[in-house]
């Protein structure tokens, strides 16, 4: 499982609009398209990275509630994310996950 605790913004950057798997409580696989990566802009100390967050699209069929997930990428490998639906337009739902 990747450690979260490891990664930085330029882990995600070049895996814009990659596909990501996430799988919901009950089995139900779904795919998510990673559209934004952002850094927060606070300033931490030098041993520790800089917050960031990630915005994924889903489908416009299901909103999901926002909680952790695991989710699967063919690079980074498994990972827990905590999503939360963020905005909606007429093609999806978005979802943002923050890392401080």
């Amino acid at each position: 499982m990747l450690e979260l605790d490891r990664v930085g913004s330029t882990d995600f950057s070049p895996l814009l609009h990659d596909a990501f798997r996430l799988v919901t409580a009950d089995g139900a696989s779904l795919g998510l398209e990673l559209v934004e990566v952002h850094e927060s802009g606070r300033n931490r100390p030098a041993q520790e990275r800089s917050s960031f967050a990630l915005l994924f699209k889903g489908t416009r069929d299901k909103l999901l509630p926002q909680q952790m997930y695991q989710m699967e990428h063919a690079t980074l490998g498994l990972m827990e994310l905590f999503i939360v639906p963020v905005q909606e337009d007429q093609t999806g739902y978005y979802y943002e996950a923050v890392f401080n």
